[in-house]
């Protein structure tokens, strides 16, 4: 039986709820990220492309405004495609797509993909045509050559020297450890050498444009070198740095530092005067002129040093690098979906690098419409916070909350966009539910069955959680599930006195989808009194409490104790023997006659004190050893000659009723 209700229970499980098309928000798939296209010819074809149900259109942004149709530029709001037949550069910009479907009659969610920047791609014409400079230098001096009037290019062009011959032949001027060319196109020569004149030939600068693959010659110059018959020696002296040096964050910085000087000076870089290696992050090119610092962080700026040594001398030179940014996201806008009658949060959080202004709000739009966010629409529907970071959409309704929404941060580096949209389900909802603590005896039926509904778009699945273990595609010991009617519950009356304690215990049934869940919670406790559990169930914590207050008693008792024998303490001790000396009170005597100045004691005139004389020249009194004596109990020792030793009983002065007690002991 078990067997056959945990396959139905898979079954069920995977069972779609009456599962229907669910209309969802675009989600634009191409382009996903901000990029730059260089044009080189005519025809322009941007390609968007986006999925959603229902089945999204398109149209097409330029600089933030929608564009129409015409001859010049045309949009296919069913492909995506726009296309412009003859680009020049009046169609240069910032293109967008936005793509939007109907999920309700009136409303319309549109998505909006990152920015494409289009620009035609362009070399400036010719070189203008410019007197030849010449350039005289002697052998081992420095020497550079600048380009001039650079014509413009599209994107960047690379620099490079050629050596022209008059009849029009070209020989490309090879870097070398004496030869350098920075990135602003000066060609520098370290020390000169005779093999480095022109002679009829000129040195010419070149600009590379590497998508039209064209090559451009200008600025010429001709150098004469005068021989000498020994190359002075020249201590280092810098003649080229990059300055000012700031790169963009993620990017690759090049630093370059160039040093004349004879003999050949060596270029060695330090940054916080550790000396740098090339390594993952640092390599060098150029005889470490130049150092090249891959992928930026906002880690990398500070003080770099280059140090130029020769022979001659040391030199260095510190190069700031200024690590900057566009918008750094924190958090970005995300698509998002919700069950109906809670809040959806969008963030568009984002920072400058560090060191840098504070970035101004940012600028949102809902279904690429602008928002005042001092002024929003919706009576309180949208809310924002944060200072304009935060957009909070209150109590989701479905369909009508269905929506896209974008936000733009920029500074004066650059910019971030950001697209989320908002698809709202119909949340979990419990149809029917097992009351939430059920007592029972041996023989009773345990109803564990829940019902739910969700949005129909969704496949509602559910796991068990029982004294701390999951059963995700079976049931706890001793689960019986109907398919056909859904039900859920344990009959005990089978089982036995073992397997019905088994199932006492807290059962957590949790139903759940991709974007929610819900945890039924149903308490499994034994009916009072049963037999059949109460054996089992011996009421071990009485054995507990009766341990506590054992040790409670024997705790009470020894504090007692201790504290009579605190008491106890410093008291004299009285022995029976000294009990029955009635005629012994000699803390009364010394009450009575304390402080009394008697030189001597007198011995009163007793017939039975004739046997016991005490000469008048004899301070101590002499005793009897033969006799008992009861004040040895108070005496710690005799003195050896048969007197005692000072204390209570001596004749001092301090003490004048000694000789009666001597007198009564000898009655005695």
């Amino acid at each position: 039986m078990r067997l056959y209700c945990t396959a139905f229970l898979f079954l069920a499980l995977t069972q779609l709820n009456g599962v229907v098309a669910q209309e969802t928000t675009p989600d634009i798939t191409e382009p996903t990220v901000r990029q730059t296209l260089y044009i080189k010819d005519n025809k322009v074809l941007l390609a968007c492309e986006a999925k959603g149900d229902p089945v999204p259109t398109y149209k097409w942004y330029k600089d933030g405004t929608i564009i129409v149709s015409d001859s010049i530029t045309q949009v296919d709001s069913v492909t995506g495609n726009l296309t412009i037949p003859s680009f020049t550069n009046r169609e240069e910009g910032k293109y967008q797509c936005g793509a939007q479907n109907t999920v309700n009659t009136q409303i319309n969610p549109v998505a909006v993909s990152p920015v494409i920047l289009v620009r035609e791609v362009s070399l400036g014409a010719n070189w203008p045509v410019v007197p030849t400079e010449s350039i005289q230098k002697n052998e081992g001096a420095y020497a550079k050559l600048l380009c001039t009037d650079v014509p413009e290019s599209v994107p960047k062009a690379k620099f490079s020297w050629f050596l022209e011959e008059t009849a029009g032949a070209k020989k490309q001027v090879e870097e070398g450890s004496r030869i350098h060319i920075d990135d602003q196109g000066t060609l520098h020569f370290i020390y000169l050498e005779p093999s480095d004149q022109t002679n009829v030939n000129l040195y010419k600068c070149a600009i590379y444009n590497n998508i039209l693959d064209t090559i451009r010659l200008g600025s010429p110059k001709s150098l004469a070198v005068t021989p000498v018959a020994s190359k002075p020696y020249i201590k280092p002296k810098l003649e080229y740095e990059t300055k000012p040096a700031v790169f963009l964050r993620s990017q690759t910085a090049e630093l370059e530092c160039v040093y004349s000087g004879f003999p050949l000076p060596t270029v060695t870089w330090q940054k916080d005067g550790s000396t740098i290696s090339a390594s993952t992050k640092y390599a060098f090119d150029k005889d470490n002129r130049k150092l090249k610092i891959l992928n930026l962080v906002e880690n990398d700026e500070g003080m770099y040093t280059c140090i130029g040594t020769n022979s001659a001398g040391t030199v260095q030179i510190s190069i700031f690098l200024d690590v900057t940014s566009g918008p750094i996201w924190e958090m970005a806008l995300s698509d998002q979906t919700v069950p109906a009658g809670r809040d959806a949060v969008f963030y568009c959080k984002s920072r400058a690098a560090l060191g840098e202004d504070l970035l101004p709000q940012p600028d949102w739009y809902i279904n690429g419409n602008p928002i005042d966010i001092q002024n929003p629409p919706g009576n309180g529907k949208f809310q924002f916070s944060d200072g304009g970071k935060a957009l909070t959409v209150i109590g989701l309704q479905k369909p009508d909350d269905i929506q896209c929404f974008q936000c733009n941060v920029s500074n004066t580096i650059g910019y971030e966009f950001a697209n989320g949209c908002l698809n709202i389900i119909e949340p979990i909802v419990i149809s029917e539910r097992p009351p939430p603590v059920q007592e029972i005896a041996k023989g009773d039926r345990v109803n564990l069955t829940v019902k739910a509904t969700t949005d129909p778009g969704y496949t509602l699945r559910e796991r068990w959680h029982f004294k701390n273990q999951t059963y995700e595609n079976n049931l706890p010991p001793h689960v019986i599930y109907n398919t056909a009617t859904q039900e859920a519950y344990i009959d005990t009356s089978g089982l036995t006195d073992a397997e019905f304690e088994g199932v006492i215990g807290t059962y957590y049934r949790e139903l759940y989808h991709q974007y929610e869940s819900y945890t039924v919670t149903i308490e499994v406790k034994p009916k009072g009194g049963d037999g059949g559990l109460a054996a089992a169930a011996f009421p071990w914590w009485w054995i507990v409490v009766v341990i506590l207050l054992l040790i409670l008693l024997i705790v009470i008792f020894l504090l007692c104790f201790c504290c009579k024998r605190k008491q106890d303490e410093g008291a004299y001790k009285v022995y029976a023997k000294e009990v029955n000396a009635v005629y012994l009170d000699p803390d009364q005597d010394l009450e009575d006659h304390k402080f009394h100045n008697v030189a001597r004691i007198e011995l009163e005139e007793d017939d039975t004190f004739t046997k016991k004389k005490r000469p008048a020249s004899n301070a101590a009194y002499e005793v009897n050893d033969d006799e008992p004596d009861s004040t040895d109990n108070y005496r710690n020792r005799r003195d050896p000659s048969g007197k005692y030793n000072a204390g209570f009983f001596s004749d001092d002065a301090r003490y004048p009723n000694a000789g009666r007690y001597a007198h009564q002991e000898s009655q005695a």
